[in-house]
């Protein structure tokens, strides 16, 4: 699956499955997120992490790595 139709899924599921508004903030920038991604953009399925905790504790290591 390419990285719009991710987002879309995503979008579909947040607003038909737990039925959450698409007139919340978040909605808005997920669509907005949709148009800028690029039709075919392909984010392959490695470097993934087991828990969001887990990412963000690589993206923080990372963003303070470059910054020195």
């Amino acid at each position: 699956m390419k990285d719009r139709e991710f987002l879309i899924w995503l979008h579909e599921r947040l607003q038909y499955v737990h039925k959450e508004s698409p007139l919340n903030d978040y909605m808005h920038k997920l669509r907005t997120i949709i148009r800028a991604t690029p039709k075919d953009q392909d984010t392959p399925n490695i470097n993934s992490y087991n828990s969001l905790k887990e990412l963000k504790k690589a993206l923080e290591l990372a963003d303070a790595s470059s910054t020195d």
